[in-house]
């Protein structure tokens, strides 16, 4: 694996154009136009971080760099408006820039400064993650060389995620920050968040409070002669998750929820054992595998599901709702007089189809609201 990657490492550097002999620059990802010609620019504590007067999204990024280049480079960077002079890192808004979309930005270093350039505020973001990326310095701390680099980037995919899943074991709201800027560090803008499974129910639902107060939590079985383990789990209030939405939009990241259905819903149906085929309650899962709970296919269930999506559309502005849709073993269905009752009425032939009018009656309601289905 890592000789893997230092192929491809290589040969992204080869792609970019490095004179034979430039000192190699380390950034991630890879830019889709750099050159390294002239000579660099050194940042020190008397650097300041220059925008225009009255462009607060310019200014927040400012302030983001700086926080992020004392919190890790060590040095302290004045954020300013006005015109700039020369010792200056420059982030500039600017319809005209050489760029095809938002997210595009140019950089360039050269020795009276950086300027960075980009038609819009996450172009400028990405722009300012870059020049935070080349003022790694070689060794130690202080003032911190950056090399002489020409950059126009713009993402090559429009989608760039990372999923988390705290169903399975549970993240604090510091910890999913954390993860937020380390995603935002590396230019990723899309964080698919997996909060329900068998394991855990991880939002507050606030018109059905069992799926947190039973649904959150799991106790591990005992080991031999063992004291009885204590319980594990937790959840995310209301107020926790839009802190969490707004962090990452601060550093435009999208956060996509996602609630598992119809299979992987054993805490659900432990919260509320008539959203299940068999009506008895189980216990919220302690092992990992593909486990048989599915949900009801019944008008009550369904009525359920729209409802928490009510909530979860309130709580989360992306364009997509995540639905699981995977590991759905059907015995359940197919061992149940009421699910196959609902299967004739529809005219529905086998379970894997009924899957798909379950989806779909899901997609539908979604779909009223102006979101989309993705599973």
């Amino acid at each position: 694996m890592k000789k893997t990657s230092y192929v491809l490492a290589l040969a992204l550097c080869g792609l970019t154009g490095f004179a034979h002999g430039a000192t190699p620059v380390n950034l991630i990802p890879m830019p889709a136009q750099l050159s390294v010609s002239g000579q660099g620019f050194t940042v020190t504590p008397q650097t300041s971080i220059v925008v225009d007067s009255g462009d607060a999204d310019a200014r927040r990024t400012a302030e983001y760099l700086a926080s992020l280049t004392a919190h890790t480079r060590h040095v302290q960077l004045a954020v300013k408006t006005g015109a700039p002079g020369d010792g200056a890192i420059v982030l500039k808004r600017d319809p005209q820039a050489p760029v095809a979309n938002a997210e595009g930005y140019t950089l360039d270093v050269t020795p009276q400064g950086i300027r960075i350039t980009a038609r819009d505020e996450a172009g400028l973001f990405y722009g300012a993650i870059t020049a935070w990326q080349l003022m790694t310095p070689s060794q130690g701390t202080g003032d911190v060389r950056v090399e002489p680099v020409h950059i126009r980037d713009e993402p090559r995919f429009a989608w760039r995620g990372m999923m988390l899943d705290s169903a399975r074991h549970f993240w604090t709201p510091a910890e999913v920050r954390t993860v937020i800027d380390q995603m935002a560090q590396h230019k990723l803008n899309t964080l698919h968040w997996h909060l329900t499974d068998d394991q855990g129910w991880r939002i507050e639902i606030k018109r059905y409070p069992e799926l947190t107060r039973i649904g959150a939590w799991r106790t591990p079985p005992t080991v031999g002669k063992q004291p009885q383990p204590a319980r594990y789990g937790g959840f995310y209030t209301q107020d926790d998750i839009k802190a969490i939405v707004a962090y990452a939009a601060e550093r435009h990241i999208t956060v996509v929820p996602e609630l598992d259905m119809p299979g992987h819903a054993q805490a659900a149906v432990a919260s509320y054992p008539e959203l299940g085929v068999t009506g008895t309650r189980p216990p919220v899962s302690v092992d990992w595998g593909v486990n048989p709970y599915l949900y009801n296919v019944d008008d009550h269930t369904l009525q359920f599901l729209q409802n928490v999506l009510d909530e979860v559309m309130a709580l989360f502005p992306s364009t997509y709702i995540h639905v699981g849709g995977d590991e759905a073993v059907k015995d359940q269905w197919k061992a149940s007089a009421a699910v196959q009752a609902r299967m004739k009425t529809l005219g529905i032939k086998t379970e894997d189809a009924m899957q798909s009018w379950f989806i779909d009656q899901i997609g539908k309601y979604l779909a009223t609201h102006n979101r989309r289905l993705i599973g």
